[in-house]
């Protein structure tokens, strides 16, 4: 498939306008937000509909593990194609693709024909798309947002992903009560919702310097490595990202695991895991706020300086519930940082390498967290569960480090607020 760009020249958002009278960014921001819910829906509907097929529980996670390893494997492939196409209709694609996938696949289960196989086909087709749209959704908007308005931009969309872990697995649950193939039909749905929202974007999608496809993809993806190498702020972000987000994917983890070992039940389980959630959700929520009282630098280390001490509380606190409380209180400042991070990726980067640049960004921190439940787990199995918490702890300490190291960086690029 030939995905045109656009040749439009590009208007400049308009700065004196809120954000939220910002009409293309509300319609993408609404859209994402049902989107997001029913990514969210399915991912509890997956492992559910494979064990009621009589699979193993060794199956449903290698169907979790499927999607994981694409996701990453995907990641600068799908950057340098965001940067390479119209975004907007990168977009518009990705959300018929997966409405597709999970209409069919919700057919399938209706009609008695959705083997192991077809489960398999249609989650990993589907964390492709997910990965292309990512991409093409962070870059479009330093297109549709006014530089000042980017921290402020992102801290929405990470309220709006905070709020669908929370609410998803739940709704998940209640649909899944109401026939297998019901979520999989309200994913479906929440991609076409999706799909309507983006439509209706008016601003042109794609940068004015657009890549044609003259270059290979190789030469593209290697482009944007370049110019993450050669540049001393971003080379900062990814030796802090990748360790602080071992250390709280880590210990969210090893938090299920200690508790488990400990004797609570599942309920238990899931009301710890919904107060973490609500931490990040209450930290996106006063992003702004929270951006308002320190300059980035300092908001940056402050944050990471606190979560090592949160880290100790909570493992002095092992195998009580109240052990989650320190975690929650360290995703508070999470958004913030994200956010700015974020903004000041959107605002300084040229417009026809954002796609590659945020992916790179996004693969350091993705790669490690994806390798946090496995090294985690490793640890408690053999070494318990303190051991696993000093482990995650000494990974925010690394972090840290790196904000100390380079916090000369740091504050020199910080005008994005």
């Amino acid at each position: 498939m030939t995905i045109q760009a656009l040749t439009a020249p590009e208007a400049t958002p308009d700065a004196t306008k809120p954000l939220r009278k910002n009409r293309d960014f509300t319609l993408l921001w609404s859209g994402q937000t049902v989107s997001q819910l029913g990514t969210s829906v399915s991912v509890l509907a997956f492992p559910l509909l494979v064990l009621s097929l009589n699979g193993s529980a060794v199956q449903a996670g290698a169907l979790g593990t499927l999607q994981a390893v694409i996701r990453v494997a995907f990641q600068l492939p799908a950057g340098a194609l965001a940067d390479r196409w119209n975004r907007k209709r990168v977009m518009q694609v990705c959300d018929a693709g997966r409405a597709v996938l999970f209409a069919g696949l919700a057919t399938a289960i209706l009609l008695g024909r959705a083997p192991l196989a077809v489960i398999f086909a249609v989650a990993g087709a589907a964390a492709v798309l997910d990965v292309l749209f990512g991409a093409a959704e962070t870059s479009i908007v330093s297109q549709l947002v006014p530089r000042s308005q980017l921290p402020e931009a992102f801290a929405k969309n990470e309220a709006r992903a905070y709020g669908a872990s929370l609410a998803g697995p739940p709704l998940g649950g209640f649909l899944y009560a109401l026939g297998r193939s019901v979520p999989f039909l309200f994913d479906a749905l929440s991609y076409l919702l999706s799909l309507l929202a983006v439509s209706f974007i008016r601003r042109p999608a794609h940068p004015t310097e657009e890549e044609t496809g003259k270059t290979s993809l190789r030469h593209d993806m290697l482009e944007g490595l370049r110019h993450v190498v050669a540049s001393p702020f971003l080379r900062a972000v990814i030796l802090m990202a990748a360790p602080v987000n071992f250390a709280l994917t880590g210990a969210q983890f090893s938090a299920v695991l200690i508790l488990t070992d400990a004797g609570h039940s599942p309920r238990a389980l899931g009301i710890a895991q919904g107060c973490i959630a609500v931490g990040g959700l209450l930290g996106a929520l006063f992003a702004a706020r929270v951006q308002r009282l320190l300059p980035f630098h300092r908001l940056l280390v402050v944050a990471l300086a606190v979560l090592p001490a949160l880290l100790t509380a909570s493992t002095v606190l092992n195998g009580s519930l109240a052990m989650v409380a320190p975690l929650a209180t360290g995703l508070f400042l999470a958004p913030a940082v994200n956010s700015i991070l974020f903004g000041r990726i959107a605002a300084t980067t040229p417009a026809r390498l954002q796609g590659r640049v945020i992916s790179v960004v996004a693969l350091s921190a993705t790669a490690a967290a994806s390798l946090a439940p496995i090294v985690v787990g490793t640890v408690v199995e053999h070494n318990g569960g303190t051991a696993a918490m000093t482990t995650v702890l000494a990974a925010a300490c690394l972090s840290l480090v790196a904000a100390l190291l380079n916090r000369r960086t740091l504050r020199d690029n910080q005008d994005v607020r």
